[in-house]
């Protein structure tokens, strides 16, 4: 794994702390000029030889590059100083897809500093997880959620988050701390309210607090362009070759289910990562029995780690839409169109791609067992009693879940 962390989205905001004034080669166009070579230089992953040429796959690809470039920019402007915190606008993971992002999650994150203290406060909404997590680079040093926290009988509530401990809630930073992330994983997509969160810096502004971070100087914009350039061609290498060491490694089966804190997840996550590659006239049925979890998923991505769709198609299943077997088997049915079954994982036509699990405050990650069969045999490999989706259903289905993606990103 890279452990330059340049990958990570937060590598550009380190361009804020540019605290020279002058750049010649912004004021002459190098810069620029550079950042138009860097996009054409990470069109040329797409022609790798591990990497799918069917139209869809290398569609998505180029697509992918134009997301990136957006997320890139986006990163860049956006407001990012330590002592005029914000959490910001959620992460439009329905547009801007990175590291394939949950579907059924909104994502917030606020960047602080480690040796001050912070209060964030709001309301918990009805969501069935909402979690904190203080990060620095990609390592975690505290979560604290909901069912964690101290309400009143409205689900009001404050967060102390920093060096001084604090009665109540209390999320502890470090030195080496500098993120604070939000994430709100939705089951019931129809009912579900998100939270309602403010932050604010309570210690005093510290004398190296830099009162002009987000003015445009030369040398900073200079550094904004240079690492969007940078993150732009270590990102998409980064997911790039993890997906194809995964089709090497684990084609249509699953690496065992780990916390994967060292790449920025949460503590309390369980991930499973699988990979699928699937002809068009094949499926690949995936069995687990469900953990203890407060929440657990599966979901589909593209080759460059993008979920799918999972506004306008049926790409993803949580615990509160994936339907169970009697004998308490969770099966689902990757295939590239609708075999009428209700835990279907719709490809969208891509012919390979990742596959997660995720196993959220759970007792254990459950392994997976998968099997590729004949589309057309599918229901031989399933029990009799599996259900029936008629397209009428499907559709109601997805319209659905587009109703809900929509409300939960609906602005304030």
């Amino acid at each position: 794994m890279d452990m330059n962390f340049d990958w990570m989205p937060n590598h550009i905001d380190g361009a804020l702390l540019t605290e020279t004034y002058d750049s010649p080669a912004l004021l002459d166009g190098s810069v620029w000029k550079a950042f138009g070579e860097t996009i054409a230089r990470v069109g040329d992953e797409l022609n790798r030889a591990d990497v799918p040429q069917a139209p869809v796959d290398k569609a998505a690809g180029y697509r992918h590059l134009l997301a990136m470039v957006g997320y890139g920019i986006n990163q860049a402007l956006a407001p990012s100083d330590p002592i005029a915190p914000t959490l910001g606008a959620y992460a439009r993971t329905d547009i801007y897809k990175w590291g394939l992002d949950c579907p059924d999650c909104a994502y917030l994150n606020a960047t602080i500093r480690g040796d001050l203290d912070y209060r964030v406060w709001g309301n918990v909404g009805t969501v069935g997880y909402l979690g904190f997590q203080v990060m620095g680079g990609l390592a975690t040093y505290g979560n604290i959620r909901n069912d964690e926290l101290e309400t009143d009988a409205e689900g009001n509530f404050e967060l102390w988050v920093g060096p001084t401990k604090r009665e109540g809630n209390y999320l502890a930073s470090t030195p080496e701390t500098n993120t604070l992330v939000v994430r709100q994983f939705f089951g019931d997509w129809d009912t579900e309210q998100r939270a309602r969160l403010d932050i604010e810096l309570v210690s005093p502004v510290p004398a190296d607090a830099s009162a002009d971070r987000l003015v445009a100087t030369p040398a900073r914009v200079a550094a904004q362009i240079e690492r969007i350039g940078g993150w732009l061609e270590a990102n998409i290498k980064f997911w790039h070759d993890i997906e194809a060491m995964g089709q090497a490694n684990r084609r249509n089966a699953f690496d065992p289910a780990t916390v994967k804190s060292d790449m920025g997840g949460a503590q309390e996550n369980i991930n499973g990562w699988g990979h699928f590659d699937l002809a068009p006239d094949e499926a690949l049925i995936i069995e687990a029995t469900p953990a203890q979890a407060r929440y657990w998923s599966l979901h589909i991505g593209n080759f460059w780690w993008e979920s799918l769709d999972y506004a306008t198609r049926h790409t993803s299943l949580n615990f509160r839409q994936a339907v169970l077997d009697d004998d308490g088997v969770f099966r689902a049915v990757v295939a590239h169109r609708d075999p009428g079954v209700p835990n279907w994982l719709d490809t969208m036509g891509h012919t390979k791609g990742p596959l997660l699990f995720r196993w959220v405050v759970a007792d254990h990650g459950p392994d997976a067992i998968t099997k590729v069969v004949p589309f057309d045999s599918i229901r031989d490999h399933l029990p009799e009693t599996t259900g029936v989706v008629t397209p009428q259903e499907r559709a109601a289905t997805v319209e659905r879940r587009r109703l809900g993606v929509q409300r939960r990103f609906a602005s304030t």
